[in-house]
Order: C-alpha cells, then sequence, then structure tokens
C-alpha cells in the first residue's frame, strides 16, 4: 500500500478522520447522475417559478423605483441620476425620460447590484418588466442550483438535497424577490456562493493536511509534528473573498458573512487538528491555520469590495465623486488623493443615514416574526377598475404580489432549527454548527438595529440556510443523516491494483433512507408542493377573485 510521496493507508485513516473520502476515489457513475438529475430538476422547478411572465406587472413593484431607475441611468450614463416629480415612474415606463436630471442621485447602498442589474437590461432591454429583472430571476435559479450542491456536500443524500432544493425553489419570498428588481436576492446568492466556497475549502484544507501527514508518516511512523504540517495556500479561501466581497458590494450586509464564515473556517482549523492529534492544537489553528487563512479571506474581500466601485472610481459625476475638492477642510485623510477622501466621506455619511433610518412604515417589522412569516409585505395591489376587466373568473378582481414565504417551509424549517441546535450542540455536528453560521450571519444582525425601519423580505438573504435547516433537521429525526466521520474499512472499493478506486454506492450515500424516511421526506415535500400551487397567483400577481385572494390571508398581519 504504499507509495512514493508517503503511506497510502495511513493519509487514507486521516481522511476518514477528518471526515473525507479516500484520496483518488470516486463516485460510482449512477450516483453522479442522481445528483446532477437532482439539481438540474430543482434548478428548472426555480426557473418554472421565477422566469415566466417576468414582464408582469409593467410597473414598479414596492421600492423597484429606487433601483431600476438607478441601473438603467448607471447603465446609459455612467452614474445614478437624480428623478424629479410624482409621475417619474409612469414616464419611465412609457419612455419617456423627461424627469430625468443631470445631476447625480444620492443613494445608500454600494452599486455593483444596480450595476448587474443594468447588464440584464443591456442584455434584455430597458423598457421592460424581464429586462429590469432579468438579473435578480435569473441569480435565484442559479442560488437554487447553487443550494442543492451545497446540500450534496454537507448531507450525502441525494433525498436530503433534493428536500433544499425543492424548499428554497417553491418559497413565496424566494420567487418573489426573484422576480423583483430589488437587492436582496442578488445579496443572497453572493453570500451563498461564498459560503459554498468556504466549504470547498474545507475539504481542501483537510486534504492537504492529511496528505502532509502521510508525508510525514512515511519517515516518522506514527508520530505527528506537535504543531501539525503548514497549509498555507487556500484558493478556496480567495474564491470565497471575492464573492463575499462583492456581496458587500451589493448591501454592507455582506460584511457580517465575511466575519462570520471566517470564524466557522477558523473553528474548522483548530478542530480538524485536534482531530489528527496535533499536540499544541489550538497554537496551530491560530498560526498555522487562523492567520493564513485571514490573510487571503479579508484582503480579498476587501480588494473585490472595492473593485466592485469600478463605475464610480472611472466616472467623475457620481454622488460624492467630487467631495473632497470642495471641503478641504473637512478631509478624513488630508495626505491621501481626493478620490480616497470622497469614497471614505460617501461611507461615513451612508453610515449615518442608515443609522438614522427610522420613519414608520405599514409593512415594517422585527426580526423575531420573521422565522414565521409574520408580516410579510404586500409588493403590488391593484383592485377595481385598475384590473383589467374580465381578466379573473370573478365580479370583484385583485391583483397582489405579496412576499410571504411558502408557509410550512419557514414553519417546518423553525421546528427543524431546534433539531439543528440539538445536533450543533449536544452532537457537536459541524454542518449543523455551520447552518447555524448562516442563520448568525444573515439573520441575528438585525436584532442591533430594532430601532430601525426594517422588513421582513430582508430573510430572503439565509432563506439558503432555513432550506438547509428543513433538510438538516429531517435528516437527524429520519436517521438519514449520516455520521460525520467515515468508516475507512467500508467506504471505498479497489478496482484494480495500483488504479483508481469508486465509493460503493452505499458509501456516495451513505445512508440511504428507509421507508420512514422516504414517506417523512414525501409528505413534507408534497405539503410545500400543494401549498406552492396555492399560493403561486399571489406571488404572481395574477388577477383573481377578491374572495379567492381572502383565503390566502391566514393571519390579519398578513393583509
Amino acid at each position: 500500500m504504499d507509495k512514493i510521496h508517503g503511506c497510502t493507508r495511513c493519509e487514507d485513516d486521516v481522511r476518514a478522520r477528518l471526515g473525507l473520502f479516500p484520496k483518488g476515489a470516486s463516485l460510482p457513475a449512477q450516483i453522479r447522475l442522481q445528483r446532477w438529475i437532482v439539481t438540474l430538476v430543482a434548478g428548472l422547478v426555480a426557473a418554472l417559478t421565477r422566469l415566466p411572465r417576468l414582464t408582469h406587472p409593467h410597473a414598479m413593484v414596492f421600492d423597484e423605483t429606487y433601483y431600476v431607475k438607478g441601473a438603467f441611468s448607471m447603465l446609459n450614463f455612467g452614474y445614478e441620476r437624480n428623478w424629479e416629480g410624482d409621475n417619474q415612474n409612469d414616464l419611465f415606463i412609457m419612455g419617456d425620460l423627461s424627469a430625468m436630471e443631470d445631476k447625480p442621485d444620492r443613494w445608500v447602498h454600494p452599486p455593483f447590484g444596480k450595476w448587474l442589474m443594468g447588464e440584464g437590461m443591456r442584455i434584455f432591454g430597458d423598457d421592460n418588466g424581464f429586462g429590469w429583472r432579468a438579473t435578480t430571476a435569473l441569480l435565484g435559479v442559479a442560488a437554487v442550483m447553487l443550494l442543492v450542491r451545497i446540500a450534496l456536500r454537507l448531507f450525502h443524500s441525494v433525498a436530503l438535497a433534493a428536500m433544499a432544493g425543492l424548499a428554497m425553489a417553491l418559497d413565496g419570498m424566494g420567487i418573489t424577490m426573484a422576480r423583483t428588481g430589488l437587492l436582496d436576492n442578488i445579496l443572497m446568492f453572493f453570500v451563498l456562493a461564498g459560503f459554498w466556497a468556504i466549504l470547498r475549502d474545507r475539504e481542501y484544507a483537510r486534504a492537504r493536511l492529511a496528505e502532509r501527514i502521510g508525508i510525514h508518516d512515511a519517515v516518522s511512523p506514527g508520530r505527528v509534528p506537535k504543531w501539525g504540517p503548514h497549509v498555507t495556500y487556500r484558493p478556496w479561501l480567495i474564491v470565497a473573498g471575492i464573492f463575499l466581497g462583492l456581496a458587500c458590494g451589493v448591501k454592507w450586509s455582506g460584511a457580517f458573512a465575511v466575519a462570520v464564515f471566517g470564524l466557522l473556517v477558523f473553528f474548522w482549523g483548530v478542530a480538524a487538528r485536534k482531530t489528527v492529534g496535533a499536540r499544541l492544537w489550538f497554537g496551530a489553528g491560530v498560526w498555522r491555520e487562523g492567520v493564513p487563512a485571514f490573510l487571503q479571506l479579508v484582503p480579498t474581500a476587501i480588494l473585490a469590495y472595492i473593485a466592485s466601485w469600478f463605475a464610480w472610481f472611472a466616472h467623475p459625476v457620481g454622488w460624492d465623486r467630487q467631495w473632497a475638492a470642495t471641503h478641504a477642510s473637512e478631509l478624513p485623510l488630508p495626505w491621501a488623493p481626493d478620490i480616497v477622501n470622497s469614497f471614505i466621506h460617501w461611507h461615513q455619511a451612508t453610515m449615518e443615514f442608515h443609522r438614522g433610518l427610522s420613519s414608520p412604515h405599514t409593512y415594517q417589522s422585527q426580526p423575531w416574526a420573521w422565522i414565521i412569516q409574520y408580516r410579510p409585505v404586500s409588493f403590488f395591489w391593484k383592485s377595481g377598475d385598475d384590473v383589467p376587466a374580465g381578466s379573473c373568473w370573478g365580479d370583484d378582481c385583485v391583483m397582489a404580489i405579496t412576499s410571504v414565504g411558502n408557509p410550512f417551509v419557514w414553519w417546518f424549517a423553525a421546528i427543524a432549527l431546534i433539531v439543528v441546535l440539538w445536533a450543533a450542540i449536544r452532537r457537536r455536528d459541524w454542518r449543523a454548527w455551520a447552518i447555524l453560521g448562516g442563520y448568525l450571519a444573515m439573520y441575528v444582525p438585525w436584532f442591533l438595529y430594532l430601532d430601525r425601519t426594517i422588513y421582513q423580505f430582508y430573510a430572503i438573504a439565509f432563506l439558503p440556510f432555513v432550506a438547509l435547516a428543513l433538510a438538516c433537521g429531517i435528516g437527524w429525526l429520519t436517521r438519514t443523516l449520516a455520521p460525520a466521520r467515515m468508516q475507512l474499512a467500508t467506504n471505498f472499493l479497489t478496482v484494480s491494483s495500483g488504479g483508481p478506486r469508486e465509493l460503493l454506492p452505499s458509501a456516495a450515500n451513505r445512508v440511504p433512507p428507509t421507508r420512514k424516511a422516504w414517506i417523512v421526506i414525501g409528505v413534507v415535500s408534497g405539503i410545500i408542493i400543494v401549498a406552492a400551487a396555492f399560493w403561486m397567483p399571489i406571488w404572481w400577481g395574477t388577477p383573481v377573485p377578491r374572495t379567492f385572494w381572502q383565503l390566502h390571508m391566514w393571519m390579519p398581519s398578513w393583509i
């Protein structure tokens, strides 16, 4: 079993203890096919719920007035122009730009999300809803497919990954936000992509650690260096830094993901050092895991964030772009170039704006209510003569779009979250902690802003982790979730001496669902599907009788 650069057997033993498959082992062809089928089916379901009739309504939905016109002016003029007049939205929809001024608009979010929306307009046109919403819709579809790949990596179960993908694909908040030209769905995609990258980094770093321990064991059998070997270069952390930096370039709340995901990486590194038997495992976790990881994740995120401002740096007219030239006595860094001082001032002024954002709104809500969908936002409403005659099967018709999530996705996931907390604390399951990390990054920080005007649809940023919590909780309850560690002796099949090794189907799926598990997964999935079919007209703004709309208002707070 020995090889030139080390000991195959001892390396595979370390990989098993670290939760990795044996080196060089590949999934069976049928399992690979199943995994891609599940990914594509989830993507198809997401596309069928997010892309059809995307031009409807041909009107500004909720806060699209800020982002659609901003994206349009960035696309056509290089900076966000100011719009004036009570009928500016109606004029824009008709292609009349007379309400647009030459002076820049005051905007309170970084420009990258609006720039991406502008690229959607460039491809699909800026005179129709599909162009306005194409970026958010396509990223919404991509996020569902990415979630399935993440679930497969976490759970090693096609059934649980399918459930997670279905839950996200058929969630009303996910559908509504993907069909609306706002920034939050774009933020969600880049945070999820960053999460996927740190999971890839976890496997990469542990594989390198096992390999170098195997090499050391070939020289000094049975001895592990007290610090453990160096694992310096972490390419997937750099990728994560890029994604998370771009998330910050959409909305600043992406910075919480940088912090929390960075802590996950650190604690995973400390745990890996302890698992392999390094005597000074915590110190090694700090100096040989934490510091190199920080230097590759955080500076990359900062550089990616600054790079996302390329349009503002390139164009001389944007908001605050020339601030330093007229405020020489107020420069935060007198020794720095004007463009740097203007950049800093924009961030200072915008931070003050957000701190003081407390104007009451009918649909504002507190974070505690988000995970039970207590107070959704009415994005669009038309009734009476504003609804085209004959567009529905009743006399009194309405067109409504609400951001309420699929109730059973969120309610089941709220129960499953209790199981996830138990698995994290009592079972010390790293997968449960990873899911909780998503909640900690994109949900918990909102409890620091209870005096601000905030809305329930901000929860779209942690919707993927809601779907993962649902799948994880069901996995634990039905005993479908595999142990985090591997059993080396039964995890692979050697196809030929010295040749590639293929995992046994049972090893690839880890714990095949029992009949009981299939029943639970089938019932929960069936309820989610039926609920999605029932609510779809209210998520799409389809003209329906008022009585039909009222059937969907299960709580007074949903109206």
